[in-house]
């Protein structure tokens, strides 16, 4: 009666090799993983920073732009003052 009996829980004082075969295989592999997702953070924040830097040249683009829509709808003001102007003397 004095052995116990296999079938419960035990606990053992010794350690096999496969125990620390595979806790160091999951440790590496963890390891393995966060190497990976610090690469694609990196490839993520460069593929930010272009797109800021695509944007503020849009923005000055699009700036440009309007600023030349608005020269133009002056001019088109100015014009239209003096056609309605010469119209006006005409009568």
């Amino acid at each position: 009666m004095e052995e116990m009996d296999r079938r419960g829980w035990h606990l053992d004082k010794s350690v096999s090799i496969a125990h620390i075969g595979t806790t160091l295989t999951l440790i590496l592999a963890a390891l393995w993983y966060l190497a990976g997702q610090d690469t694609r953070i990196s490839n993520l924040e460069l593929n930010i920073k272009h797109l800021q830097s695509e944007r503020l040249a849009d923005q000055g683009r699009t700036e440009k732009k309007f600023d030349e829509l608005k020269t133009d709808l002056r001019m088109i003001n100015t014009k239209l003052d003096r056609l309605i102007e010469s119209q006006v003397r005409e009568r």
